[in-house]
């Protein structure tokens, strides 16, 4: 399945928080903490995706016209100390219905050429450090570990690519 990809729209928060609830879902079954451990939903109520949708920071993955995938690419986190570099994206927000296959790995191959098409020469992300096979999917695709991260409850690792 090859899927599209466009700028979310307000009218496209309902989707992005289901495509979010589904894969919090699928963690709860799946035995994982990540997302369904850590206040997600709370931390990230609807008036923090609208407005972070009109900033333009959000993404969607299509099929056909239905939202299957979602992320935000942002060009600064605090999270990461030191040198925020200018030719740089976050990636956040990361997720996609369990049910579209390849959707993840996509959605980062389109943030790697709309890097590339702004004269952007690095992504950044960053995932929880006992998901094993999450961290396994980072490092194939290219995205060397670079550090650990705390934030609340959510130990992640940091990893980024240079493209």
């Amino acid at each position: 399945m090859q899927y599209q990809f466009r700028q979310a729209r307000a009218g496209d928060v309902d989707d992005i928080i289901a495509i979010i609830q589904d894969r919090i879902d699928w963690m709860d079954r799946e035995g994982l903490y990540q997302w369904n451990k850590t206040h997600y939903m709370q931390r990230y109520p609807r008036e923090y995706f609208l407005e972070r949708i009109g900033a333009g920071e959000f993404y969607l993955a299509l099929d056909g016209e239905n939202p299957v995938g979602v992320m935000a690419l942002l060009t600064d986190d605090p999270r990461w100390e030191g040198e925020q570099p200018k030719n740089c994206y976050y990636v956040h927000h990361l997720a996609a219905k369990v049910s579209a296959k390849g959707a993840g790995k996509q959605m980062l191959g389109f943030c790697e050429e709309l890097s590339r098409r702004e004269g952007r020469s690095v992504v950044r992300l960053d995932c929880q450090q006992g998901n094993e096979k999450l961290n396994a999917f980072y490092e194939a695709l290219g995205y060397r570990y670079v550090g650990p991260m705390v934030e609340g409850e959510y130990e992640g690792f940091k990893r980024e690519k240079q493209l």
